[in-house]
This record gives structure tokens, sequence and C-alpha cells, in this order.
């Protein structure tokens, strides 16, 4: 049987869905849970944050999420499923006897517990008092099979169905980062579907008809509106390929048919915009290159990326790897290894910039369904968050330089017209300004053109949550309203604006929420921290006051921090932001190592922030 890399599990439809190596799928549904995802034991997964993070497993390729909301692991295959149950057996309940440790591993709010160990002492024939760490390899067997007789895995064999199918996948790039939202037509057998890509520029799996017969791909023509044909996918064997910005090119091979590859001449690197949840081998795979020619390029000692980062992908690597069919990579997993100090620091790519994504000027609507136009508000770069690969460039050309230096080159204030001119002391406070700059590099509106004091609110912290309203001829003083540019967030996701607020809901500080630091902080990148453009940790909520015995053993009472933080998007933004609410793409990172990764000279990175700003 083909090697199976990756799985998942549509709950809705009871459908376990394989990757195999040639890309191809396999479907199991029918028989029961356990059967459909070769988990003879019920096995389930360990929580962290909510997510499945098992720590001891083996041989999973995936999780199943089922419509009760409990989460199992999946396994290629039954003989995978029974091994990690025989170690779960040892590893967790080794000490115990049967009647000891079911009530764990099959507690009574899930199960009639007392029937599991009647029925299992019954089946396996193994002694109640008998700990199962000492049991012989045979009796272990025995009750690795009671267990899955008793789970119901060989239950309903006459409705159990496999079907397997060829599939192909498709992303959206302008070359840089994914494209959302980007329209295709997909015609089969006469019959045409249009289909969107999603938040990470890719579009839903092309499944090869069973008869052979071609998939054609089309797309809409922004100028003329007239659709255009672009390739077709057919044959025994799925591939990734990429749909290039404003459709004009095609990169990639499906079955034995090469699309447009006029790409494959190119000789300028490809630059790439890391968002949450990628790494090389995921990257590698929409690129066609490898990890090791793209950590060469970046000049890279580790494995370990930064969402917002800007990646350089050589043509030569992609030309290279064009030579012969990808395989679906789907079972690249996010590298955990610790961040190693690096001995030359990574390359700084500034952004390119803005690629609209849409011919729709600044204040259009969203356009409605089946027209065939992209979705867009304002021509905003594309991917998560797109003004943050430019904050971080920012931050990684003035590697920590201090603001009294950063101003002989370039003033923050005067790129965006708030009224100041100088970075440095302790009245020029630059973090809103520094945050609106990124804004509006990224295209984003920073500034109500017909409110009061328009000027002075791009420079405040407070303004990107209040600003001087309108007045009206009837009314004596202006009055502060919520600033119609940005939408308030319940809570942070990756790139959110964070104001630190006071107990009296003032806001005196400001930057982008980048990653989180435990449970109680989160990680800004933002200007005017430390005098600074750096990663800094700041408290979440407010802290209240606490008493605490010194190493004297006498009581010190601490007054705590009153600071907690409210969260912002633009508006232009809010439609991705609440995609995003479900995923936030917040890693539990270190300010002090991602600082040191990204050559930003700091001494004081862990400590929370409580600058003097306005």
């Amino acid at each position: 049987m083909p090697k199976l890399i990756s799985a998942t599990y549509h709950p809705n439809i009871e459908v376990a869905e394989f990757i195999c190596e040639d890309g191809r799928r396999l479907l199991r549904h029918g028989g029961t849970l356990p059967w459909r995802i070769n988990n003879p034991g019920d096995l389930t997964a360990l929580l962290v944050d909510g997510k499945p993070a098992p720590k001891k497993a083996k041989g999973y390729v995936g999780f199943a999420t089922t419509r009760s909301g409990r989460i199992f692991l999946i396994f290629p295959d039954e003989i995978s499923g029974r091994t990690e149950l025989k170690a779960n057996l040892k590893r967790m309940h080794g000490d115990r006897t049967i009647p000891e440790a079911i009530p764990f591993y099959a507690p009574k709010n899930e199960n009639n517990t007392q029937k599991y160990i009647d029925d299992l002492l019954k089946s396996s024939k193994v002694a109640a008092d008998k700990k199962i760490g000492t049991c012989s390899e045979a009796e272990i067997e025995n009750i690795v099979d009671s267990i899955a007789k008793i789970e119901g895995y060989h239950a309903s064999p006459e409705t159990r169905k496999e079907t397997w199918v060829t599939v192909s996948t498709i992303n959206a790039t302008d070359g840089t980062q994914p494209l959302p939202e980007v329209e295709i037509i997909l015609e089969i057998g006469g019959q045409s579907n249009k289909v969107k890509s999603n938040s990470a520029g890719r579009f839903p799996l092309v499944i090869h008809p069973a008869d052979k017969k071609p998939v054609h791909v089309s797309v809409v023509d922004q100028k003329s509106k007239k659709t255009m044909k672009v390739g077709s996918i057919k044959g025994d064997t799925g591939n990734d390929f990429n749909l290039l910005a404003k459709f004009r090119k095609w990169k990639g091979i499906a079955g034995s048919e090469k699309f447009n590859s006029s790409t494959q001449g190119q000789k300028k690197p490809m630059r790439y915009v890391v968002q949450p949840g990628d790494n090389l081998g995921k990257i590698a795979k929409i690129y066609r290159s490898t990890v090791a020619a793209i950590k060469d390029e970046n000049n890279l000692d580790s494995d370990r990326i930064y969402p917002g980062e800007t990646l350089s992908i050589s043509s030569r690597d992609r030309e290279k790897s064009l030579s012969a069919p990808a395989k679906l990579d789907a079972h690249a997993s996010k590298p955990t290894a610790p961040i190693a100090a690096k001995k030359i620091p990574h390359p700084v790519f500034v952004p390119a910039p803005p690629i609209p994504i849409s011919t729709q000027p600044s204040d259009s609507e969203r356009s409605k369904e089946g027209t065939g136009k992209i979705l867009a508000l304002i021509n905003p770069l594309s991917g998560r968050a797109p003004w943050m690969p430019i904050a971080i460039a920012e931050a990684k050309l003035r590697r920590g330089e201090h603001e009294a230096k950063i101003e002989k080159k370039i003033s923050y204030h005067v790129e965006i017209d708030d009224g100041l001119k100088s970075l440095d002391g302790p009245r020029n406070a630059w973090c809103a300004a520094f945050v609106n700059w990124c804004l509006m590099q990224a295209k984003y509106p920073i500034e109500n053109s017909n409110f009061p004091n328009r000027r002075a609110a791009k420079g405040r912290a407070h303004g990107f949550y209040e600003v001087s309203g309108p007045k009206e001829k009837s009314e004596a003083v202006v009055i502060m309203i919520r600033n119609p540019l940005f939408v308030e967030l319940d809570k942070p996701i990756y790139g959110a604006i964070a104001m630190v607020t006071s107990k009296s809901n003032h806001g005196h500080h400001v930057g982008f929420v980048y990653a989180k630091h435990g449970d109680k902080k989160l990680i800004l990148l933002g200007g005017n921290q430390d005098s600074q453009i750096n990663f800094s940790p700041f408290n979440i909520n407010a802290v209240a006051g606490y008493t605490r015995k010194n190493k004297d053993g006498k009581s010190e009472y601490h007054k705590g921090n009153p600071n907690h933080l409210k969260f912002f998007v633009p508006t232009a933004y809010y439609e991705q932001a609440k995609k995003d609410l479900s995923d936030p793409g917040l890693e539990n990172l270190s300010a002090a190592e991602i600082n040191k990764s990204m050559g930003i000279e700091t001494d004081n990175s862990n400590s929370n922030r409580s600058p003097s700003t306005t």
C-alpha cells in the first residue's frame, strides 16, 4: 500500500482524508470512527492551549476533531495505531492494573467504566491484580485486541468504503506572498465552478476525474472581462503549481502537462513574506525550491524563521527543481528547535512597494458574489497583516539604533506629517508615528481628512481609539468620537495594533502584536520602546498590587501595573481579521531571542515596558 503521510478528518460528513506520498487522497468512510482513523484504542491528543500537541505519541499523521469537539489521533494504518496503543498502555498505565487503569483510560464521564473493566478482564484473560507493565507481550496483545473490540474498531465492516482520488493543489501568489480571495474557474465535463483562494492563497483541492478527462482552469481578465483558459489539470499524479499575480503566468507541472512557464528564465530572485504557521519545507514546496537552497540564499544557520520576515528565493534554485514534478509535502511540521545564536546576521530585505490585487479604487466596496472580480477594499498588500513585513524590515534596518541616531536618517513624524519633526527627547514620542508610517507604506489610510486636529491625531497613541470628530455649527465644542479608520477587536491577532491603555482608558503607547510571551503577556513590535524599534513584552491585562516576602523574610508590597491592552485593525482589514480570530497566528516566543535573531541590539527585552509616550 502506498505510504500515507498526512491526514485530516471531516466531521460533517464523517470522512477521514489521507494524503499519499504521490499526491493522491484516500477517503475512508462508513464503519466506525476508530476504523476510519486507524485508531483501535480511540487515543485522544494531548491539548496545549486548546490545540493538539502530543509530546510522546508516535506514528500519527493527523488529528480528527469530531462534532462533539474531542480530538483523536489519526494513524496511517492499523499496525501504527496498535503500536502506539501498546506504548501508551506501558507508558501511562504500566504501574497500574486493568481495574486501576481504565478509570483514567476510559473515564466515567464518557464511558461505563465498570462494564469496560469487566469486559476487558474477561476478554483479555489478564488477572485483575497484575500490573500492565509486567504483562508478557502476548498478554499485551490480548489487552490491545480486547480494547479494539470494546472501542468498536471491528464493527460495521459491511459499511466500510475506501476511495482513492488523485488531486492537485493550486496556490495564488504575487511572487512575494500568498494572494487571498482570488477567483478562478474550474471546468469539468462542460460544467463550470468558481472557487476562491483562502487567506493563505490556497484554492480547494482539484480532484482529477475518474474518467481521465482534463479539468480546465480559467480566469477572468480584469481589463476585457473575458474568460481566459490558462491551463488544464490531468494525469494520474497530483502536483502543486502557482498562479502568479494578475493571472499572467503559471508555474509548475500537472500530470505530464507543463503550464505556460516563462518564469523559468527569470533571473531576479523572488521575495516571499513569511506568514504565521509557515516553515521552510512548506515555502520550498510552493516555490519548487529546497530547504537547503533557501537557507543558503538567506544566510540562515537554522530552520527557524519568523512571521513577517522576507526571504529571497533565487530563480536558479527554482529552475533546478522544475526539472522534476514536485511531490506534495503535506506532512511538513513547524520547527520547534530553540533559536541559535547567529554567527552572521540575517540579510535585510526591504519589502517591495505594495502590489495592488485589484483595480478598484481605494473607497470601493466588496464586490458581490459571482461578479468575477477579486475582492479588495483599499488595494493593500496581500497576506496576513501586510504592514508587518514593512515594520520588521525597518526594525532590522535600524538594528537597535536609538532615536537620536534614527532621526538623522528618517523622521516618522515628518513622513506622516503629524506636525512634529524630531524623534529625540521626552516630548517627541514617536510610537504612533512609527505605526502609522508602516500602515501608510502598506497603502492603508491613516488620516481623517475632514476632522479637526487630524494631523496631530496621527502622532498620538490614543488616536487609534478616539479622535476629535467633525464639529457641527450648532455645537460649541468639538466632541471625541471613535476613530472610523480602525475597528477594535476583542482579542489579539498577529499584526493587530495594540494600544497600551491606562486605568482611565487613555492610550499612551502603541505597537504591533507579534507573538505571545506565556499566557499573560504579548510581544509588541514598536517604535519608542526604550527609544528603539524592537520587540518587547507587555502585560495583556492590568496587574493588581500584591505582597511578597523578600529574601530576609519581610513582606514587601508591589503596586502592580494598571496598564492593559486594547486591540485594533484598519477598518479595511476587518473582514480578514474576523477570519484571523479563529487562528490568531501568535507563537509563544521570547522577545530577547527575536531581537537577537533579527540583529536588533538591545539588552532589556524581557522586562515589561511602560514607556513614556503619548
